[in-house]
């Protein structure tokens, strides 16, 4: 007996001596009163201060480096960062050195119980006051050209740079903008639907000399098929208020987009200004491009490239989109859209001074005739008068459109409200009106960062940063660039953490909050863990996957975000490489854009139980869950299931029209082998669920509730629609004048659907829209929806957007299974 427990004792004792002389896990410490010169094993400085944290998070990756090196970290490393302020001068870099392995990750981590804050910016100090309540202070490395930022925090708070005209904070999607007021369009763009007697159109017109001006006009026109064959003499134009003169010589051009010029009329013009007006006399149709007036008999213009006149010759071109005023039921201005570098304001609504204000931008919303976009530009030159602005830089990339919001900002004559500042590169003063509550030890902080946290690996020669964990770190005050890839249709190309070619590390119970960039975008990376992190009051997006695969982005809260730029999503999928991503169980709201957005994914993408709700409060055609593919044949594999999609807005310029073309979840171009099941969709702008132009998409028992143009949208865009499928579905909706169905051509080829549960509160016809279409009944003939039902599907709560089903719903008579909306969104920690 007392031999085995000798043997026991001394097995126990070797075990443990053995472990003594294993070297262990290594933790070391990081804190804002510690010594790089110091070992970083202690959590607090000793007594005697000569041992104690690290201060930097940089030196303990180097120790790091160092104690792999030597061989004397087996088992990985933990390094605790203690609460407080760390203003990080350039980003903190891993390389593939700096990796962990499966078994022993190196975690970069918050010391139990605090929160440390990596602060991308510079405090500002030693503000004076000056008169009118603005305050400045001289910055040396912004004059010497060392130091330039576009954001400025207040005690936490994003604060507006001087701008004009001012934040509306009462609706800041429609107050305190300008609108373009008149497009500089060139040719491409004209006028139509001005074929009725008496439609006319009146322009302001300066010729330059005295003369015989010879009239031609660029249109087209295909009146045949109508009983005209020409159009001479059916319309005219007269100079202020004369005698008409008719235009003669307009035969078919051969399509009403195909365009021609005609000698049509000669005019005897006085030099000086005068209105022209143009008018249809006994109808019939023509497309306007422009009219030219030339006293230049030899001048003969083919195309929109036009030759010079003669010496001394001169020539006046009119774009027939620039009329200053008409009278017309139907006129359509179409065709391309405005200028890239031009558009003109409101006569008098802006100054010219602007232009000659250094570093001044213009912001610019090209929402008007292209859904999304915002660009940054400088300004050349700008007239009063005309209110015609020529913009600098890089020209757009997208055309200028008639309504178009924009502000101008960093003009120092506009700080002119609390909470506005103003930076002189020149002088380097920084200038600052602050808001109510603002006291001496208010905190200012300006970025110098975008970047903080950078990862570079090379994944495709199997050499990642691997197996670091970033966890419990507040990150926060990082700048923008024009360079970071939102403008168009770019989805952005930077983060805040950027992780190139890295694989199974994680970003966990962050925070990232008043930043320029993305909180996370990794490029080419793989098995990386984005898991219960909150993103917030990002200028730009939340989370960003360039062909980057078998990732997972969970449980996240990502919220206002698009501060500067619009064309963004709170979660975005990008590349053809980017597939087998699972995204679930986030929850985002407030967006400028998308709250999840798949742009020519790759496969195999999972996309669940995430809440998302308020989106696309900036932008239009677009949706809260969005998928875009340009590839006709490709079926993705993904699956879009279990969400709750709410109130995607979809914000349009167009007063007439507030909003426009959002739908829960957007299936756009050919996103084909799609499958929707499960999801909850309501209050969107367009419908719960557009099917654009894909095949072989799955839409089943999802429901969908209260959209205010159409519920269901299958366009059949390009014919190239086949194999679509939507059945068990239940829709509901109580707008009377709402469509069930907007189609396109569709037929049971295109989609299969049956056994949905259609329901239009309150009673009245249930309509559809389409060729061929104006009801019900009228698509059932099309052969679908042959077992479908109209009744009351039985919410819990609909008043309080409860849409569970009471047991006795009809919905389940059609196969309906009920949807576990409690699992829907952030799980508790």
């Amino acid at each position: 007996m007392e031999i085995r427990m000798w043997i026991a004792v001394a097995g126990i004792m070797f075990a443990a001596a053995c472990a003594l002389a294993q070297p262990q896990a290594a933790t070391l410490y990081v804190a804002t009163n510690g010594n790089d010169a110091w070992s970083g094993k202690l959590p607090e400085p000793n007594a005697e201060k000569r041992d104690g944290p690290l201060a930097t998070i940089a030196k303990a990756r180097d120790v790091v480096r160092q104690l792999k090196g030597s061989g004397a970290l087996p088992k990985g490393a933990t390094i605790q960062i203690k609460g407080g302020t760390y203003l990080l001068a350039e980003p903190i870099t891993f390389t593939p050195q700096d990796s962990g392995d499966k078994e022993y990750p190196i975690s970069y981590v918050a010391y139990p119980g605090e929160t440390p804050i990596l602060c991308g910016g510079r405090r500002i100090e030693g503000l004076q006051p000056e008169k009118g309540g603005i305050y400045s202070a001289m910055l040396p490395e912004v004059k010497e050209g060392k130091w330039y930022f576009r954001q400025l925090f207040v005690d936490g708070e994003r604060q507006v740079r001087a701008r004009y005209p001012n934040v509306d904070p009462s609706d800041p999607y429609r107050k305190g903008f300008l609108y373009v007021d008149k497009v500089v369009s060139g040719f491409g763009m004209g006028v139509g639907c001005i074929h009725n007697p008496g439609d006319w159109m009146e322009y302001d017109v300066t010729i330059p000399a005295d003369g015989e001006y010879r009239c031609w006009i660029y249109y087209g026109a295909l009146n045949k098929p109508h009983g005209n064959v020409d159009m001479a003499g059916r319309t005219v134009l007269s100079v202020d208020g004369g005698q008409p003169i008719p235009l003669m010589n307009l035969p078919d051009t051969g399509g009403w987009g195909e365009m021609k010029w005609s000698h049509s009329a000669t005019l005897h013009l006085k030099g000086g200004a005068h209105i022209l007006r143009w008018q249809n006399i006994t109808g019939g149709g023509l497309n306007l491009d422009a009219f030219a007036l030339t006293d230049d008999d030899s001048w003969k213009p083919v195309g929109a490239k036009l030759p010079q006149t003669a010496a001394g010759k001169h020539l006046v071109i009119i774009q027939a989109e620039d009329f200053q005023k008409s009278q017309s039921k139907q006129l359509a201005i179409s065709g391309a859209s405005g200028s890239k570098t031009q558009f003109y304001a409101k006569p008098r609504s802006v100054k010219s001074a602007w232009a000659k204000a250094p570093d001044a931008e213009l912001h610019i919303f090209q929402s008007g005739s292209c859904r999304a976009f915002k660009e940054i530009c400088s300004i050349v030159d700008i007239n009063a008068e005309t209110g015609l602005v020529n913009m600098g830089g890089k020209e757009c990339v997208a055309p200028i459109g008639l309504g178009d919001r924009y502000f101008v900002e960093n003009i120092r004559e506009e700080l002119d409200s609390p909470g506005e500042w103003y930076l002189d590169r020149q002088t380097g003063r920084l200038s600052y009106w602050p808001k109510r509550g603002f006291y001496e030890k208010s905190e200012l902080i300006a970025p110098v960062l975008g970047r903080m946290i950078v990862f570079e690996g090379d994944g495709a020669n199997k050499n990642p940063v691997s197996h670091i964990r970033l966890a419990g770190l507040a990150i926060q005050d990082t700048d923008y660039s024009p360079e970071d890839g939102c403008v168009g249709y770019g989805m952005g190309n930077d983060g805040v953490v950027f992780m190139q070619g890295a694989a199974d590390c994680a970003v966990e119970n962050c925070r990232f909050t008043n930043i320029g960039k993305y909180a996370v975008c990794l490029l080419k990376s793989e098995g990386v863990q984005i898991v219960s992190n909150e993103i917030s009051h990002s200028a730009e997006g939340g989370v960003l996957l360039l062909d980057s695969a078998r990732n997972t982005v969970s449980d996240n809260h990502i919220h206002h975000c698009g501060a500067v730029y619009k064309h963004i999503g709170g979660i975005v999928l990008q590349g053809k490489d980017a597939g087998e991503n699972t995204i679930s169980h986030n929850l985002i709201h407030d967006m400028s854009r998308y709250g999840i957005s798949l742009k020519n994914a790759g496969l195999k993408n999972i996309i669940e139980y995430n809440e998302v709700r308020n989106t696309n409060t900036e932008t239009y055609d677009t949706g809260g869950i969005e998928v875009t593919q340009q590839d006709r044949e490709l079926r993705s594999g993904s699956v879009i299931r279990y969400n709750l999609v709410a109130d995607t807005i979809g914000y349009s310029s167009k007063r007439e029209e507030p909003v426009f073309m959002s739908w829960g979840i957007y299936l756009d171009s050919f996103a084909g082998g799609y499958t929707v099941t499960n999801n909850v969709t309501f209050r969107n702008s367009h419908g719960g669920v557009m099917l654009q132009g894909g095949k072989d998409n799955i839409v089943e028992n999802n429901i969908l509730v209260d959209s205010t143009i159409a519920q269901v949208y299958v366009n059949n865009f390009s014919n190239n629609s086949t194999g679509q499928v939507f059945e068990r579905n239940l829709v509901s909706y109580s707008a009377p004048d709402a469509f069930l169905i907007s189609a396109g051509r569709v037929d049971s080829g295109v989609i299969r659907a049956d056994c949905n549960l259609y329901f239009l509160a309150g009673g009245g016809e249930i309509k559809v829209r389409g060729p061929g279409m104006a009801s019900f009944a009228d698509w059932q003939k099309k052969g679908l929806d042959a077992n479908s039902a109209i009744a009351d599907p039985g919410f819990v709560d609909p008043a309080k957007d409860d849409y569970r089903l009471k047991p006795d719903s009809p919905a389940f008579k059609l196969g309906f299974q009920p949807i576990p909306i409690e699992k829907i969104g952030r799980r508790a920690k």
